[in-house]
């Protein structure tokens, strides 16, 4: 989203090198999530369909 790029981008361009990692595997891990969940989310409304 565009929200997490400007995150990121402040992030990266502010934070000293040893935390530039862990913005990325923040973001990874956040983009993991919610795939996840929206995964979760349409087979619960699947299931629920009659």
């Amino acid at each position: 989203t565009c929200n997490e790029i400007q995150r990121l981008f402040t992030a990266l361009a502010t934070q000293p090198t040893r935390e530039i990692a862990h913005h990325l595997r923040w973001s990874t891990w956040r983009r993991r999530h919610q795939a996840r969940a929206r995964h979760s989310h349409y087979q619960r409304q699947a299931a629920l369909q009659p």
